[in-house]
């Protein structure tokens, strides 16, 4: 209550001393120095601000160049904060940026394709300088924040700390949404402006998975987990993603996979059954949602691939996906034309070989089958409930991810990605905050950068 009363006054003085009439903007003056003081004392404290901003921060108007829209989200200016204080606090200390990671090569290498691509785009005029440099930024910036939780995260204490913020950053999103089914068409997060229910689709998705994960393992929370579980289904359903639909099918299927855990086994087909049984006989538009991907109008160009029919959305994007395939590709296979230099297109996939050639998609996909395979490693290796859970809703929120990037850009799209990172962190360095090594490490200081 007395950090509320300063805050306020603080915003109430920076109007009157600049003369700025716009509270928003007075507060967000104030939030932000608030957040660098913070930051340098403690760099925690950032952080949970980051987590209570990946889907309770507004959408800022930053303008626009031709092509693709400038978008800025408070989050992203946060994230520059901390990251420029934690940067700021490194150097003051002479602590290393970096720390051993599986990561850092395949990170480092997919970087360095995204910006030969995008230089090699604004070389062929395909990229337009401005807007090219912001997506890049907009990119790099997740694995800033990687690098930042990999460095701070030393103690379980501070790994529950993180999730418990997670968490409560999701019920108050799962408040928003369920205040929401049967005033809006579909449900999109709070301050989302034209509304993308897609991307809250997709966060919901890895939110569940982690749940659920905790769940299996975390016994002594377990009733507050099944409670929160089943408080953000609505939310999930009701955002009508079709991609979210298909996330969570093959996470479900992961689940078996990974575990070959009878409760597991049971969980996943009861979970099954019921989203079966809500799309057959629960509200109409989840029925026609899902139908509707498979009824074609009569006007629509491809109505078909094989046997199947498709509905005008899966058929654009289908569209899309072969004019990238035969028109862009073969005229730059190997680098592409760069970050914002072909039409944007929604498949993560697509997107990556269109605009960083075939050397971009498979530094990707090593990217991604790296951190499956430690992932899947350290699921083994640990031993606490905690971080047993963790690291499996981790994973198999992952794969839904995965499946939900078919269909959408998933890993660029801010409130999916800073989530997905931040706890991609704690799942590579799992193992050794559990055994206490990872402390100890940063007590004496950690030079090794490369692993």
């Amino acid at each position: 209550m007395i950090l509320f009363f300063i805050v306020i006054t603080a915003i109430v003085s920076t109007q009157l001393v600049s003369g700025v009439t716009d509270f928003p903007k007075a507060a967000l003056v104030v939030v932000s120095l608030f957040v660098i003081i913070a930051t340098f004392i403690n760099t925690d404290i950032g952080l949970i601000a980051i987590l209570l901003s990946m889907l309770l921060s507004p959408e800022l108007e930053a303008g626009s160049v031709p092509g693709r829209s400038i978008v800025i989200r408070a989050e992203d200016l946060l994230l520059v904060l901390v990251t420029l204080t934690w940067l700021a606090k490194m150097a003051i200390k002479k602590l290393p940026l970096l720390i051993r990671s599986p990561l850092n090569v395949p990170i480092g290498l997919y970087t360095a394709a995204i910006f030969t691509s995008t230089i090699y785009g604004m070389l062929i005029g395909a990229v337009q300088p401005l807007r090219g440099a912001f997506y890049v930024l907009k990119l790099i910036e997740y694995f800033f924040l990687y690098f930042i939780v990999l460095n701070q995260i030393v103690t379980v204490k501070q790994v529950k700390t993180f999730t418990t913020v997670l968490l409560f950053t999701a019920i108050i999103v799962g408040i928003y949404g369920n205040t929401h089914i049967g005033h809006v068409a579909r449900i999109s997060a709070p301050f989302e402006g034209e509304g993308e229910p897609n991307t809250l689709g997709g966060y919901m998705l890895f939110i569940l998975c982690m749940v659920a994960g905790l769940f299996f393992y975390y016994k002594t929370r377990r009733t507050i987990l099944i409670l929160i579980f089943a408080f953000l289904v609505p939310t999930f359903l009701f955002t009508l993603s079709r991609a979210s639909y298909l996330g969570m099918i093959f996470s479900l299927i992961a689940f078996v996979l990974i575990t070959r855990d009878k409760r597991v086994v049971n969980f996943s087909i009861a979970m099954f059954l019921l989203f079966a049984l809500a799309v057959g006989v629960g509200p109409p538009a989840l029925k026609d949602r899902v139908i509707g991907a498979f009824m074609p109008e009569k006007s629509q160009q491809l109505q078909r691939v094989g046997v199947i029919s498709l509905g005008p959305s899966p058929a654009a994007r289908i569209m899309s996906w072969k004019m990238a395939l035969t028109k862009l590709f073969p005229k730059s296979p190997i680098l592409g034309f760069g970050v914002t230099g072909t039409p944007f297109l929604d498949s993560q996939y697509i997107l990556v070989l269109s605009e960083t050639g075939l050397i971009g998609l498979i530094l990707f996909s090593w990217l991604f089958l790296k951190i499956w395979k430690v992932g899947m490693k350290s699921f083994r290796d640990v031993e606490t409930p905690l971080f047993k859970g963790l690291v499996l809703g981790y994973l198999v929120g992952m794969i839904g991810l995965l499946f939900h990037a078919i269909g959408s850009n998933s890993f660029i799209i801010i409130r999916i990605a800073e989530p997905f990172w931040f706890f991609t962190a704690i799942v590579m360095k799992s193992k050794d905050i559990e055994s206490g090594k990872a402390e100890e490490e940063s007590a004496f200081g950690t030079k090794q950068i490369f692993a």
